[in-house]
């Protein structure tokens, strides 16, 4: 959904926007109801023929690219006219296949960009594409800030769903599937619910297709720890900002992450936030100014950063304050939009010089 967020705001600047995307998918249905937009994602043959077809229609300037598996059948559909065209491949996760054969190489020289949504994705974008440095673009992931703020009403309506009343409250917004680190936080728990006889666990989120087992692995460890009485599942959630406003303490035990929009999400609302020394949250959290880092799979380690903001309310709020205030400088989805924008007008710029070298060379 991060592509028509990205395209509305686009267009809401006066940019003409065209969507490509496969017909079965949520992103067709719903961007269909306000979007220019063309089937593509089936098979070769038809995508070929969609984006031939489309190119005679229209004189594109940017071709912004964001599954990997499109760069191929998009480079190769263009052939002859992608040098008419920006073309940015954008996957908004890492790539941890090597792809420097010769095809891939013929494939990727053809880009003039490749965003990457952190330090540590554009570092394995380098090892891994065939892409030259100068072509790869960190550029930020962002939240809408002023969808992600405190709400106090919120924060008493989730309390009294879910009866939580004075107690303190720790929270996790994530996918249940291997590597989201919900055994270390469930281990963690249970230490620090042996101290806080008034600590609750607030669980976010519901298992997905391929997720059930994992799922049922977490229901199992929780009975295993004995903190079913102090652990809160609440399913999918559409109300997100009011259930962070709910919570005192916002967790994210990801072993890794390409980014972490949960995390930026949470430290926009000005909660205190724990999160894991990964490489995605290193771009988000500085330790100790509007955060805490713990070890990675060290649940030890997680319940003593968590028990340090439990007793220390003035640690909290300080870090809370300065998340919120990280969030909103440098994780806005306009920072986000803008960054987009000018990374289109850039590479345009120097496109239309390149054109206009080449014309008077052969002049």
């Amino acid at each position: 959904m991060n592509i028509l967020k990205l395209a509305c705001k686009l267009r809401e600047k006066g940019h003409t926007i065209i969507i490509a995307c496969n017909p079965e998918g949520r992103l067709f249905q719903q961007a269909k109801e306000s979007f220019d937009v063309v089937e593509f994602g089936s098979e070769f043959k038809n995508d070929f023929k969609s984006v031939r077809k489309i190119l005679k229609r229209d004189k594109f300037d940017v071709i912004h690219i964001f599954r990997s598996g499109d760069v191929n059948k998009m480079i190769l559909s263009l052939f002859g006219n992608y040098h008419k065209s920006v073309l940015i491949f954008d996957p908004q996760i890492g790539v941890g296949v090597k792809k420097k054969d010769p095809f891939h190489k013929f494939i990727y020289q053809k880009l003039d960009a490749v965003i990457a949504i952190s330090k540590d994705v554009a570092d394995g974008f380098i090892r891994n594409l065939p892409v030259k440095m100068e072509k790869v673009r960190v550029i930020h992931l962002g939240v809408d800030v002023e969808k992600f703020k405190f709400r106090k009403d919120g924060r008493e309506r989730i309390r009294g769903e879910f009866n939580l009343g004075d107690d303190i409250v720790l929270g996790v917004v994530s996918r249940f599937s291997p590597g989201k680190g919900h055994e270390e936080l469930f281990r963690a728990f249970k230490i620090l619910n042996q101290e806080f006889k008034n600590l609750k666990l607030l669980i976010v989120g519901e298992p997905t297709v391929g997720e059930i087992d994992y799922f049922s692995n977490l229901k199992n460890l929780e009975k295993e720890l004995g903190i079913g009485e102090s652990t809160i599942w609440t399913g999918f959630r559409k109300d997100v900002p009011d259930i962070l406003s709910a919570i005192d303490i916002f967790v994210a035990p990801s072993h890794a992450e390409a980014f972490g929009l949960s995390l930026v999400e949470a430290m926009a609302v000005g909660l205190p936030v724990v999160a894991t020394k990964n490489a995605g949250f290193l771009d988000i959290i500085d330790d100790g100014v509007n955060g805490l880092f713990f070890e990675r799979g060290n649940h030890i380690d997680l319940a003593e950063k968590i028990e340090m903001l439990i007793k220390d309310k003035t640690l909290a709020k300080r870090l809370g304050e300065k998340a919120s205030e990280t969030a909103r400088e440098k994780f806005s989805f306009e920072k986000y939009v803008d960054s987009v924008e000018n990374l289109y007008l850039e590479l345009l710029k120097s496109k239309q010089t390149e054109a206009r070298d080449v014309q008077h060379s052969k002049s």
